[in-house]
């Protein structure tokens, strides 16, 4: 289940890519029934109605989704985003909270740092709990 989340959030670049991700799931028979695609589809729905996630998904950033951040080790924050001199760093989480995923940002955050970006925020999206925590 989260696995699957985490892919289709993941191919989402604004909140127009929602359907045709959903679809492209459906194709590849990844959700394979018509219960699954409604809970999947009313989930994604709501945990896109919340403010930031709909400015996240604007379509005004420019948009580094899973990409490697390679500072000695690889890392792949679920999306990073820059405007404006901002940059913003949001990784899905499709379970409860942890205090570990924190320190999972942080070093993301902190590498970013390394390689000479500044205004650095980070986010943990608990996706299912409807809750945006800040770093």
């Amino acid at each position: 289940h989260g696995q699957l989340l985490h892919s289709l959030f993941s191919a989402i670049e604004t909140k127009d890519d929602i359907e045709p991700a959903i679809q492209r799931l459906i194709f590849e028979g990844i959700i394979g029934s018509k219960e699954a695609e409604e809970q999947i589809r009313s989930l994604t729905v709501k945990a896109f109605s919340l403010p930031e996630v709909q400015e996240w998904y604007s379509g005004e950033w420019r948009l580094f989704n899973e990409c490697a951040i390679i500072y000695k080790e690889t890392r792949r924050p679920d999306r990073v985003m820059m405007k404006n001199e901002q940059v913003v760093v949001v990784d899905f989480k499709f379970g409860k909270a942890n205090k570990k995923y924190n320190k999972q940002v942080k070093g993301y955050m902190q590498l970013l740092s390394r390689m000479g970006y500044k205004n650095i925020t980070g986010y943990l999206w608990y996706v299912e709990e409807e809750i945006i925590e800040k770093v």
